[in-house]
């Protein structure tokens, strides 16, 4: 499976996963990988696939699944038919990322995910303020200003260590799939 961010800037995570786990699983894996805390609500959207056009349009929805509907929701039922999905995650900030069917993962049996490959050393992270402004951090670190650009949005150095993927995760880390301990209580699915 392929989860890519909906931006300029090239960031997509590579994970095998099963088939059988539910969209609430897939939105803790998503979590994880892209360093979101799950303080947000999200959806996953269906969109209209037609069969004789090879681009997909994301804006030409056929339907949602609820974050209340999304453990009950086994996502191979829906991959099945429909190889693009696009995760929605904080309505404010508005994080968008396309899921994309890469292969049959029915012969993946592990319990986790599994990380097989990845661009991108920096995540967002929670309450940063949206696209615009981790286009705007990515481009700082790139030309060698970033404590300007992060002063600029209230952020430390230290939240930029909180995005810095390769810091947590490398090819073959392995992911749960389930909500890690939070609020008092465990959720496993």
């Amino acid at each position: 499976m392929l989860l890519r961010l909906y931006s300029q800037a090239e960031v997509w995570r590579e994970v095998k996963i099963r088939d059988d786990i539910t969209f609430e699983q897939l939105h803790f894996v998503i979590q994880k990988l892209f360093g979101f805390s799950d303080y947000h609500n999200y959806e996953f959207q269906i969109p209209h696939n037609d069969p004789d056009d090879d681009l997909v349009n994301l804006g030409n929805l056929k339907g949602t699944i609820g974050y209340d509907e999304c453990g009950d929701i086994i996502i191979s039922e829906i991959l099945e038919d429909n190889p693009i999905l696009l995760y929605v995650y904080d309505f404010g900030d508005n994080w968008e990322i396309i899921v994309h069917k890469l292969e049959d993962v029915a012969d993946y049996k592990n319990k986790t995910a599994l990380i097989t490959d990845y661009k991108g050393k920096y995540n967002p992270i929670d309450d940063m303020g949206g696209l615009f402004v981790f286009e705007e951090i990515l481009e700082a670190v790139d030309d060698g200003d970033v404590e300007i650009v992060l002063d600029d949005y209230g952020l430390r150095k230290s939240d930029l260590t909180k995005m810095d993927f390769e810091k947590k995760y490398e090819i073959g880390s392995r992911i749960r799939c389930v909500r890690e301990m939070k609020r008092g209580y465990y959720l496993s699915v």
